[in-house]
């Protein structure tokens, strides 16, 4: 009897005990489910806003991926998208691999490792890293095949001048990375795509991760919110700074193996610190500021159809990384960047922004492209058809302000752009990422030039027909005299 009582105590004693755990277990579950359907409703919310065709999420928390979703239609877990300029960190990666083997002095000269590379001998591997070579793309934009390779990049990039003295300021340049690239090559005797797949890929077990152009799902432009599938050129120059193609769970665990220092990156715990704490901004393939008010190590990547983030959260023990099959500048400037923001703030326990349903505002720019075009069609067709009586000087006035609009817009978008953006930029670029934009600015400017030409074809008009008239009248006064 007395046994039994003894029993019943001990297991109620053990019980108890384990009610703390249970209830802290039951509350850690209660608030991950909770977490869960928040990302789930932000995300899927602003997925339907930008109609993004396909978005790619991976989140992972002390080394446990804790959520991972897609959205959309025809894509998995398993889909490979293009990372853009994430790839930039791979490449840093084994730069600081072949570092630590005593193979790269990041102080050395680059033309020392590329003695072909004649731009400048004073650029160093450390500085490439940094994007403070001095070589920007004010000097050099590039516009090599596909199938380019590194030494066509060499060749073509040794017409450029520096815009700066290396060191001296942060210019973000894509061929910085390429050169990065080659520089694998020439030092570790494997090409770059061989390197990263036998140091990187491998050893990180990143199974969805590829070097070769590997893509499951096409990339988008945005027309007025609208998806245009694009298929995206694999650069095999570039490479190094933006071509590698991979999976938000890969990611994740490639950002992972970097938080917690994990031997199989191949890079000393120090030489991960100095890859996120180099630099005033940006590091070595990697950048560190404040996401909602977090401090974050991350690094994004942008084509003209992909969107790509990876983030750490260092001192929250998150990595999340996403990819989107779409892109726009003003979603990648404004749009992309809220939604990391609302994430962040998800996860950290803060109130995500309240948005604008862009949807709407998509729309109604639409409508608004719409009432330029048969607003200006009308103008132009009672331009032709019943035109205003106009003095002489009214119609040149006109017809010169029509001309001088779209000539100055011409002349100062290419000046002004890159300054606002402090980047270069291509026309054929800047169609790519605002091509609603753009269209509707050229429709615009088109718009001038035909009121230029009708406003100065009527002065043409007016003119021959007081010629025409003056002829007929001296015609008639010369019969006269002659009747006379």
């Amino acid at each position: 009897m007395k046994n039994n009582i003894l029993t019943k105590v001990l297991c109620g004693l053990l019980i108890l005990s384990f009610l703390p755990f249970y209830s802290y277990t039951a509350k850690a579950a209660s608030s991950k489910q909770f977490i869960e359907e928040q990302l789930d409703e932000y995300i899927q919310e602003t997925v339907n806003i930008l109609a993004i065709p396909g978005m790619s999420i991976a989140i992972s928390h002390r080394g446990d991926v804790i959520y991972s979703r897609v959205f959309g239609e025809d894509i998995d877990t398993n889909t490979r998208f293009y990372i853009g300029s994430t790839t930039k960190t791979f490449t840093a990666l084994a730069i600081m691999q072949l570092v630590e083997k005593g193979r790269i002095d990041l102080d050395q000269s680059v033309s020392a490792y590329l003695e072909e590379f004649t731009v400048s001998d004073k650029i160093t591997v450390r500085q490439l890293l940094h994007h403070v070579s001095g070589m920007t793309e004010f000097d050099y934009m590039g516009n090599l095949s596909p199938q380019s390779q590194f030494p066509d990049l060499i060749e073509d990039m040794n017409t450029m001048s520096l815009t700066y003295e290396p060191g001296e300021l942060f210019s973000y340049f894509n061929p910085n990375y390429s050169l990065l690239g080659a520089i694998v090559e020439r030092v570790s005797g494997q090409s770059y795509t061989e390197y990263i797949m036998e140091h990187i890929i491998h050893p990180l077990n990143l199974d969805h991760t590829s070097v070769t152009g590997e893509v499951d799902t096409p990339g988008h432009l945005s027309f007025f919110g609208f998806s245009i599938k694009r298929t995206e050129p694999h650069l095999k120059y570039d490479l190094p700074a933006g071509f590698i193609t991979s999976t938000s769970e890969d990611l994740v665990r490639f950002l992972e193996a970097l938080r917690m220092k994990k031997p199989a990156v191949g890079v000393s715990p120090g030489g991960i610190e100095q890859m996120m704490f180099s630099g005033s901004f940006y590091g070595m393939g990697l950048m560190k500021n404040d996401i909602s008010g977090r401090p974050a190590i991350h690094h994004g990547g942008a084509l003209p159809g992909y969107t790509s983030n990876a983030i750490m959260l260092v001192e929250d023990e998150y990595s999340i990384a996403f990819l989107i099959n779409k892109n726009h500048l003003v979603n990648g400037f404004v749009f992309y960047p809220d939604l990391t923001n609302g994430i962040v703030s998800i996860l950290t326990d803060q109130e995500p922004a309240s948005r604008v349903d862009y949807y709407w505002m998509y729309r109604l720019l639409i409508i608004l492209f719409a009432a330029t075009i048969i607003y200006n069609l009308i103008r132009i067709s009672k331009m032709i058809f019943r035109p205003k009586q106009k003095t002489i000087r009214q119609r040149i006035t006109a017809g010169l302000v029509n001309l001088v609009i779209p000539i100055a817009i011409l002349v100062f978008i290419p000046i002004l752009v890159p300054i606002v953006l402090q980047r270069g930029m291509t026309w054929e670029l800047a169609f790519l990422l605002l091509p609603d934009m753009l269209i509707w600015l050229f429709l615009a400017i088109a718009f001038h030039f035909i009121k230029s030409i009708i406003h100065f074809s009527q002065l043409f008009k007016h003119y021959f027909n007081v010629r025409k008239t003056n002829i007929i009248h001296s015609n008639k006064l010369n019969k006269r005299n002659t009747s006379i």
